[in-house]
């Protein structure tokens, strides 16, 4: 990472200077659970049908949530890509809910545990990572709580809990950018998949920034993406600002003309 320092430093002081805002955080929790509130509202939804229900079947717990968001016109969080089991993915958000601010794995453990075992078994998989300075031991953690197997949307979807809950301002972002840094040495067969999540993650906490108003100008917007890829210190990950429009719009509801004030965007065709 020897050659991110210079930029880095820069970054950071442009960071303080252009958005006023520590180095170590990007977006205050509160004010980035602020941003989400409908998604929260939506989530809080699901949980409710989900518990007054009983239900504990994973399946049912999908379609709820898929029912739910359609009827308030929301997107799952995700990047261009629909993949076939984006509803089972977005089950990330409702476990990040029901666990961070309501603490349903509590009071209503069973339903927990039956629904959010995917979840689970990812965060303690990651947090497994996060907590050994072994490499090989990180692994063997890894493939253990993951069943011996482990493929890129595995890495996909473990990376999006941790993800999810930086983006409501449940985990810190030094944790987040820390785990993409370890997960290239525990599985470097995985590195593609790694970098090009990273690249999401940049992509989604800008879109939240804009969102949040703490970006009002092209040179802060390009001062916090640098910001962020020098933290997590991978090279060429810096996402264009067509795929930060897109999920500005699609999971943050940003407005077109606003996202065009501070993007550098193609004017559509004639």
């Amino acid at each position: 990472m020897d050659h991110y320092k210079p930029q880095l430093l820069l970054s950071k002081r442009l960071l303080q200077g252009c958005l006023g805002l520590s180095e170590e955080t990007v977006i205050d929790p509160k004010r980035a659970r602020d941003v989400l509130k409908d998604r929260i509202s939506a989530a809080m939804e699901a949980l409710s049908r989900i518990i007054r229900g009983n239900v504990r079947d994973r399946g049912e717990a999908r379609q709820i949530v898929e029912e739910v968001y359609r009827s308030r016109a929301l997107q799952p969080i995700r990047g261009k890509a629909w993949p076939p089991d984006i509803w089972d993915k977005e089950l990330a958000t409702l476990y990040t809910i029901a666990r961070y601010a309501l603490g349903l794995d509590r009071d209503y453990p069973d339903i927990f545990h039956n629904i959010f075992s995917v979840e689970e078994m990812l965060e303690k998989a990651g947090e497994a990572v996060l907590e050994s300075n072994d490499i090989e031991l990180a692994r063997k953690l890894l493939l253990f709580y993951l069943g011996g197997k482990v493929d890129s949307n595995t890495v996909a979807r473990l990376l999006r809990v941790f993800a999810t809950e930086v983006i409501f301002g449940f985990r810190s972002e030094r944790e987040f950018e820390e785990l993409l840094r370890k997960l290239v040495n525990v599985l470097p067969e995985e590195t593609q998949t790694i970098r090009k999540y990273a690249r999401y993650y940049i992509a989604l906490r800008l879109a939240q920034a804009i969102a949040a108003r703490l970006i009002k100008n092209r040179i802060a917007k390009e001062a916090l993406k640098q910001a962020l890829a020098a933290r997590i210190g991978f090279e060429k990950i810096l996402p264009d600002d067509e795929y930060v429009s897109f999920i500005a719009r699609s999971v943050f509801s940003v407005d077109k003309r606003k996202l065009e004030k501070i993007l550098s965007l193609k004017k559509a065709q004639p």
